[in-house]
Formats: structure tokens, sequence, C-alpha cells
């Protein structure tokens, strides 16, 4: 009876098997895919099997730095799988490259108006100037009713000064040491209203402040040695700012090919998208609140260039966002050990294919096994100049994995190489090498 029971299970479930197969018409392969964004991490996985293991530790874009970025494959599911990885960058950086501009208050934009969250896309924004240092170097506020040459439209701007006279008790001579600044203070944290550096509970760090440039002239000593007790003359006051503000420049390496979560194949893995990926909030799409509601997301660009292809692991590689936005190539990646190239297509290694953009781990990875690391750094050259001033850089590592059958490889449902004809160049060479490994 338990061997009837057992057949006649088998054959139902052969039989809506075949039903299946006759409804769609197509074998659905087993997909995966996943992406992790470089300043923090991402990934969307279809049934969890098939995941990317990262080590990032996040460094700050600064010169001469770099940040640990170890990107491997992992295959927990129970199927063998082919694995592949790509980028997409997003790079928010200054319209103008850094230049620097001074405007008057009557200039439209110059003077700084406070928005919460402000994104600055395609807006005058402030030279930020670092107050909380100036306090904490000495400088005082000196009362307003010193100070005049300020109009009625420059409203919360702080003249502060140090030094003053200083008498030597030897010989009796007089010098001046007197420093000062101005800045514009544009945003006041509520814990710090109606309170000045020095009082208790104040903290500048928390205010916000933009740079100026004036002349200035004393116009009353008052018989004493203190700089801050003096009256001044404010002339020429500019606001400095960053013409047009901020922008983004996005790329893509490579045409994603399996279905987002929604279903939906866009040919992108995260741009175009906004949500929560590992408790880090990122927003991809065309919008005031994301990219820029003038922004577009360009379709995918292979890197071709010698600079952006690795063939070891000795150098570090360019990406695109830096080249195609400020052009320059100074945001760079350093490859694991296991790299090779497609005239040599070494086994259990990752082979760049400049005809998709895509890096192909070059034999199945079999259920329990990770691959050696694609990615071992991500390098902020010293040669960072005035264009990456306050720039901030997204490298979304995306991957794609699918069933290691000789059939997923070229399918529809699957990575579709070669378009529905039979692939050719440094694509037929890979999907070769990875179908005599099944």
């Amino acid at each position: 009876m338990k061997k009837n029971s057992k057949k006649k299970k088998l054959m139902a479930a052969a039989a809506v098997l075949a039903l299946i197969a006759a409804i769609s018409g197509t074998f659905a392969w087993i997909t995966a895919q996943d992406q992790r964004i470089n300043r923090a991490e991402s990934a969307a996985v279809n049934d969890d099997s098939v995941v990317l293991k990262e080590q990032w530790e996040p460094m700050p874009l600064v010169a001469g730095t770099e940040a640990k970025k170890e990107v491997s494959v992992s295959n927990t599911g129970n199927a063998n799988v082919f694995v592949r990885i790509s980028y997409e960058e997003v790079l928010k950086h200054l319209a103008e490259k850094g230049s620097i501009e001074y405007g008057a208050v009557t200039e439209a934009g110059a003077k700084y108006a406070y928005v919460a969250n402000d994104s600055g896309l395609g807006k005058n924004m402030p030279v930020n100037a670092n107050a909380a240092s100036m306090f904490n170097d000495g400088y005082r506020i000196v009362p307003a009713s010193q100070v005049t040459g300020l109009t009625s439209q420059d409203t919360n701007v702080k003249l502060l000064a140090k030094g003053g006279k200083v008498v030597d008790p030897l010989t009796g001579s007089v010098s001046n040491n007197l420093e000062t600044k101005i800045i514009h203070e544009y945003y006041t944290d509520p814990s710090n209203t109606g309170k000045n550096p020095g009082d208790a509970g104040y903290d500048a760090t928390k205010n916000k402040y933009q740079a100026m440039t004036y002349d200035i002239a004393v116009t009353d000593e008052k018989s004493s040695n203190d700089g801050t007790a003096w009256d001044y003359t404010l002339s020429n006051v500019k606001y400095a700012y960053y013409k047009n503000g901020y922008k983004n420049t996005v790329a893509n390496w490579a045409k994603s090919t399996l279905p987002d979560e929604s279903g939906t194949t866009t040919g992108n893995a995260l741009l175009g998208t906004k949500g929560l990926r590992y408790s880090v909030n990122y927003n991809y799409t065309t919008t005031a609140e994301g990219l820029g509601a003038s922004a577009t997301i360009p379709g995918p660009t292979p890197a071709t260039t010698a600079d952006q292809k690795p063939i070891a692991s000795s150098t570090n590689y360019g990406l695109e966002a830096d080249t195609n936005g400020l052009g320059k190539s100074h945001i760079r990646v350093g490859y694991g050990t296991d790299i090779t190239d497609i005239a040599t297509l070494a086994s259990k290694n990752w082979v760049y294919n400049a005809d998709d953009g895509w890096f192909y781990y070059t034999v199945p990875l079999k259920s329990g096994e990770t691959t050696p690391d694609l990615l071992k750094k991500l390098v902020f050259e010293s040669a960072l100049g005035v264009e990456y001033t306050n720039a901030s850089f997204d490298l979304v590592v995306k991957m794609e994995a699918v069933q290691a059958t000789e059939a997923a490889l070229t399918d529809s449902a699957g990575w579709n190489l070669g378009g529905g004809s039979k692939p050719t160049g440094d694509t037929l060479a890979i999907v070769t090498k990875l179908v005599a490994g099944i």
C-alpha cells in the first residue's frame, strides 16, 4: 500500500510539472540576484539562497585614504548556479566642480536660506564655515551695536574678533594682534537659541554657518585693549556659495536581466527605485527628493577602457561616475587576486566581459561554496581635488545568479546572453567556459 501511495504521489507531481510546462511554454530557471551599495550595503535576493557577502568598513571620502570592501558570492541553496557581478554608481558632486562664487546680499541666491534636508540640487548652496573651531580658537562675537555697514537684509551675520592691543610690560610698546572674521549663521539649533559662545550649554557645532568675505575698519578703540569692545565698520560684504549647488552623475555598467522584487525588468537593479536596504535609506528615483527632477538614468555602458578593465590585482582600477561627471578618475577599486583575462579564463576566477559589463565567475558555484573575493577595497586617491568637495559616492554592487544549466545562460527567462542569437566574441568564450564546468 505504501509503495502504491508513493507511486501515485510521483505521478501527480509529474502531471503538475507537465501542466506548468504546457501553460508557460518556457522553463522558469532558478534565479537569484543581489546588490550592495558601497555607502553602506544593499541586497535583494529572490530566494535568499545566493547572496553577496561583504566586509565593508566605511571611510569618509578623503584624499589619500582607502576603505576595506571585500565582496564575494555565497551559495547556501541546494542548486548549483552561475553567478555574475556588476556595478551601478551614483556620485553626488558640485555642479561647478568646486568653484566658489561671492555675492552681495542683493544678489539672488548668494545668501543661503536654510531648508531642512536640502538636497542642494540645481540651486546655489553655501560654502560652510567651521565657526565652532573659531570659537575654540578664542574668537568671540562682537556685539551688533558696535558694528555698522550691514544692511537690514544682512540678518544673522556675526562679526567675530580675538586679540586687540598688546602692551609690552617692559618697554611699554604697543602692538596689534587683532583678528576678525564674519559669518552668516543660517541655522541655529534650538538648544542654542538665545545663547552665545561661552554661555552654559552652548554648542557651536550644532549651528550652521556660511563663509563670507568683507572689508573692515576700526572706528573706535574705546581706550580698550580688547578688540571685542571696539567699534567697526564693514564694507564690501559678500556671501560665499557654490553656484548651482549639486548634481548627480549616474552610471550603470551592465543591463540587469532578472526582474526586480515587483516582477518588473527595467535593465537596472536599484537605479530608478527607492527603499531601505540593510537599514540604509536610498532614493535613486528621478524626483526632487532623489536624483533630481531633471535627472535621467542612463542605459548600460560597459567599461571598455584599460583603466577600468581589471586583468590583475596589483593595480587599482577606475570607475565611471567621476570620469563622466568630473573628468577625473580618483575614486578607484582594488580587486582580489583571483582575476583572469578573457584569453586565459582560468577556473575558479573572475573575468570581466567588456561585451556586457558583467564580471563572471568562471565555474558553476556549487551548493555550500563561496567564491573568492572579487573586490578588496575602495580607494580615494591623494589627487582628489576641489572637484570632490562635499561629494558622496555610492557604489552599488549588483549580483545575478541563474541555475547552472546551459539553456539558462541564453534563455530569455535567464541571462539571455546573445539576445536571442548565438553569443559571439568574449561572451561566447565565457559561455563555452561555463558550460564546460557543468
